[in-house]
C-alpha cells in the first residue's frame, strides 16, 4: 500500500495485534486500555495497514456481514498461499451446505457419550499433578486435555498422543519462525492424509468416518474437501479450550471468593464458565472488505483488512452491566467467545462440556489454588491470543 493511500485513512491509531508490548504482557489489559483510549473503528500501519474495530457494536457488524466483511483471508496481511479450511474461510452461499453437513456431529445429543471420556481423561491428568502441590497449568493439562478429546472424537490412535501435542504446542507457539511452523503444518497433513486414507478403507464409528460418508449438496466430499475440514478442526479444536481454561484459571487464582462459591455449590460451574469466556474472550478475528463502505465513523475501502477483537462484545456496557467485574450472577452472559453470525463456533457445546467437566473435577479435587510468577507468564498476540505459561500452586 501506498504512503499517499494509507494517510488517507482516518483516525490513525498505531497498534500492533501480534507484538504490541502490552498484549504480549496481557492481552485482555491492553485490548481494555484500546477500549477506552482508542477511536471506535481506527487505522494502523501495522502489518501493511488495516483497521481494527475498538466497539462490541463495530465487532459486531463485522462479524454478522460476510457480504461485507470476507473471510477469505484469514490473517493481517492477507496470505493467499494459507492453506484452505471449510467452512471457516468460505462466504455464503458456498458455506451453507459444508456447515449444514458438519453441524450435526457436534449437537448436544451428538456429543453426550463423550462426557465420561471427558471426565475420565481429565481425572487421568489431575492424577499426576494432584500430589506435587504445584504444576505449570498450560503444560500439564491445558494443552493436553483438549488434545485428548479431538484425538478421540475424530479417530486419531491414542498412541500418537505425544507426538500430537507437540505438533499442536509447536504450531502454536508465539517464537516459532514461518519455516518452523510450515513444516509442522506439513507434519499435520501427513497425519490427516494418513487417517483419512486408512478409513475412506476401512470406515470406523469415529467422526472422520461419518464426515466421509457425509455428503454435500448430494455429493461425497473429496479428498481435498475431507483434509481442508480436518486441518480446521485440527487448529480448531485444540487452541481454543485451551486458552479458555488458561484465561479461566489465571483469573480464579486472584478470585478467592468465586473459588470458594465453586467449591462449595458446583452447581454454579456452567454460569461461570460462561461469566469467564465473556471477560476472558481471546480470539481476534480478521477480516477482508469486499466493498467500501462506512463502519464506526471511518471509510473502509475495498482491498481493506479489518481486525475484530471478540472480547468487546462481552465488554459492551450496553448488552452488560459492569463488564470488568466477573460476576456469576447475570441474568444473561452476553459475548462472542464462539464467534458471532454464520461462523459461530461448531465446537461450543463440545468447548462448553471440556470446561465445566474439568473445573468440576479440578475444585472438587483441588479446591483452592494460587499463582506463582516466575517471569514466564507472557501472552502470545495474534488472532488466538494464549497464555504461553501459569504456574499455579496448591496444599497438596
Amino acid at each position: 500500500m501506498t504512503e499517499s493511500q494509507t494517510s488517507a485513512r482516518s483516525p490513525v491509531y498505531e497498534f500492533d495485534y501480534i507484538a504490541d508490548p502490552g498484549v504480549l504482557a496481557d492481552c485482555h489489559d491492553r485490548y481494555w486500555e484500546l477500549k477506552e483510549t482508542a477511536p471506535p473503528v481506527f487505522w494502523t500501519s501495522a502489518h501493511g495497514g488495516h483497521w481494527v474495530c475498538n466497539t462490541g457494536a463495530t465487532v459486531q457488524h463485522v462479524v454478522r456481514h460476510p457480504e461485507l466483511f470476507s473471510s477469505r483471508y484469514l490473517s493481517i496481511p492477507p496470505n493467499p498461499d494459507q492453506p484452505k479450511m471449510i467452512p471457516e474461510m468460505l462466504d455464503p452461499p458456498e458455506h451453507r451446505p459444508y456447515r449444514q453437513m458438519l453441524r450435526p456431529f457436534f449437537e448436544s445429543k451428538a456429543i453426550e457419550p463423550l462426557d465420561g471420556r471427558i471426565a475420565a481423561w481429565t481425572d487421568q491428568l489431575l492424577d499426576e499433578v494432584v500430589g506435587k502441590g504445584e504444576c505449570d497449568f498450560v503444560e500439564a493439562i491445558g494443552s493436553r486435555l483438549p488434545v485428548a478429546v479431538f484425538m478421540e472424537l475424530f479417530g486419531f490412535p491414542m498412541e500418537k498422543f505425544e507426538e500430537f501435542r507437540a505438533l499442536v504446542t509447536g504450531f502454536f507457539h508465539s517464537q516459532a519462525s514461518n519455516e518452523n511452523r510450515n513444516q509442522l503444518a506439513q507434519a499435520i497433513v501427513g497425519n490427516l492424509a494418513e487417517l483419512i486414507q486408512a478409513r475412506m478403507a476401512e470406515p470406523r464409528d469415529d467422526m472422520i468416518s461419518k464426515i466421509i460418508a457425509g455428503d454435500v449438496d448430494g455429493r461425497k466430499l473429496n479428498f481435498e474437501e475431507l483434509m481442508s475440514i480436518g486441518f480446521l478442526m485440527f487448529l480448531a479444536g485444540l487452541d481454543t479450550v485451551t486458552n479458555a481454561m488458561s484465561f479461566g484459571m489465571r483469573h480464579l487464582a486472584h478470585d478467592e471468593t468465586l473459588r470458594q462459591r465453586a467449591i462449595d455449590d458446583p452447581a454454579v460451574i456452567p454460569n461461570m464458565v460462561e461469566e469467564l469466556l465473556r471477560r476472558y474472550a481471546f480470539v481476534a478475528t480478521p477480516r477482508y472488505v469486499t466493498e467500501d463502505t462506512e463502519l464506526g465513523g471511518a471509510q473502509l475501502r475495498a482491498g481493506d483488512c479489518i481486525l475484530a477483537p471478540l472480547p468487546l462484545v462481552g465488554w459492551d456496557e450496553a448488552l452488560t452491566e459492569d463488564p470488568k467485574t466477573v460476576s456469576v450472577e447475570r441474568q444473561f452472559y452476553r459475548h462472542a467467545a464462539f464467534g458471532s453470525g454464520i461462523h459461530t463456533c461448531l465446537g461450543l457445546h463440545l468447548a462448553r462440556m471440556e470446561l465445566i467437566i474439568f473445573y468440576r473435577a479440578w475444585f472438587g479435587r483441588i479446591g483452592h489454588f494460587r499463582q506463582v510468577t516466575k517471569g514466564d507468564e507472557t501472552c502470545r498476540g495474534g488472532s488466538v491470543m494464549a497464555l504461553e505459561h501459569l504456574h499455579l500452586a496448591w496444599n497438596a
